[in-house]
């Protein structure tokens, strides 16, 4: 018997909920998440966890990420996170989708989620500010797929040596 096919789902992008402005709210599997489109500032009425100002003028009109607000824990606060992509998506197409409603998951086929974190180069023991790789939050179904075939940061934008991290990004300015 030939397999069924199966159309494409559209994502549901809803605006502004749960007291986040700016963020548009899009369902990946099970995760409720407020996307954030090119230039668009993050603002709660409630307290986000690992949410710095000034990674947020930083990285909110990066050309490979967009930021993401999810709740990890019922009950706890907002979680700031990254999607990131390195395979050349046009994230300007991509948030004209998501504004729109018409979304699909395809359009996420290339993304990983990613954390800002501090870190310490090993090799010269400069302290770096980075987006890290992060393979808590399971947006995704086939994470190991995605974080396989993903490119990362390896040089030290110090010292140029390799790194032995899962970096997305470097947070400075000009990144």
């Amino acid at each position: 018997m030939p397999a069924r096919h199966r159309p494409e789902r559209s994502l549901d992008a809803g605006f502004d909920r749960g007291g986040v402005v700016g963020g548009r709210t899009v369902r990946f599997r099970n995760w409720e998440v407020q996307y954030f489109p090119e230039g668009r500032g993050i603002s709660s009425d409630e307290p986000i966890g690992n949410f710095t100002e000034s990674d947020d003028r930083l990285l909110a009109h990066h050309p490979r990420l967009r930021r993401i607000l999810v709740r990890v824990v019922p009950r706890q606060p907002l979680g700031c996170f990254y999607l990131h992509w390195s395979d050349g998506s046009d994230l300007t197409a991509l948030d004209e989708r998501v504004s729109s409603g018409t979304a699909r998951d395809a359009d996420f086929a290339g993304a990983v989620v990613g954390e800002a974190t501090g870190i310490s180069h090993e090799a010269c023991g400069s302290p770096l500010r980075v987006v890290d790789l992060n393979q808590v939050i399971p947006l995704f179904s086939d994470p190991v797929e995605r974080s396989s075939a993903h490119k990362y940061q390896q040089l030290c934008p110090v010292c140029g040596k390799q790194i032995n991290a899962s970096i997305l990004e470097f947070i400075e300015p000009g990144s």
